[in-house]
């Protein structure tokens, strides 16, 4: 059991690692009530209530009249507009696509956004990548972007990049 290093009071639930060159050189263990003042943790989100989401979610009924074409069902996985107001939930990925019309305006009421910014503040996740097997991994990541977007021409070609770089005879630019 540890406690918090900056209040010496609660317990610490969080631990941050600083990394440099791929050991740890120092730790800081921190309590949630301080991750949160120090921008490390995320404020909690509230729960929202059946009828609070109903409420969020009714947006999606509500647009209809507006002169818009009804959401047809998602290609993927079959999900109907009427399906995802019953569950809250979207199917597979391409309901992303499917409902982005209906999903801008709730994730704009719901998060303030419309865009996923990160877990962490951009200061804590800003660090320089390790300078061996950094390609490795970023690669890997392309080559799984690429696949999921369906991008087979490019995800072949950086199939063979990262074979080339496992083996060690270095990735083609």
């Amino acid at each position: 059991m540890q406690y918090c290093t900056a209040c010496q009071k609660a317990i610490a639930t969080i631990v941050i690692m600083d990394l440099s060159g791929g050991a740890v050189t120092g730790s800081q263990h921190l309590c949630p009530a301080c991750a949160e003042q120090l921008g490390v943790a995320q404020p909690k989100v509230p729960k929202f209530s059946a009828e609070i989401l109903e409420d969020l979610l009714g947006s999606l009924k509500g647009a209809r009249g507006g002169g818009r074409r009804p959401t047809e069902a998602c290609p993927g996985c079959g999900l109907t507009p009427a399906d995802f107001r019953a569950k809250g939930r979207l199917g597979c990925p391409r309901c992303y696509e499917t409902f982005r019309g209906d999903l801008l305006p709730l994730l704009r009421r719901i998060h303030e956004a419309e865009s996923h910014r990160g877990r962490l503040p951009g200061r804590l996740c800003a660090e320089p990548p390790p300078p061996d097997g950094s390609g490795l991994a970023d690669l890997r990541r392309r080559l799984e972007e690429a696949v999921r977007g369906e991008r087979y021409e490019e995800a072949a070609r950086l199939r063979d990049e990262l074979r080339s770089a496992e083996r060690g005879e270095g990735a083609k630019p």
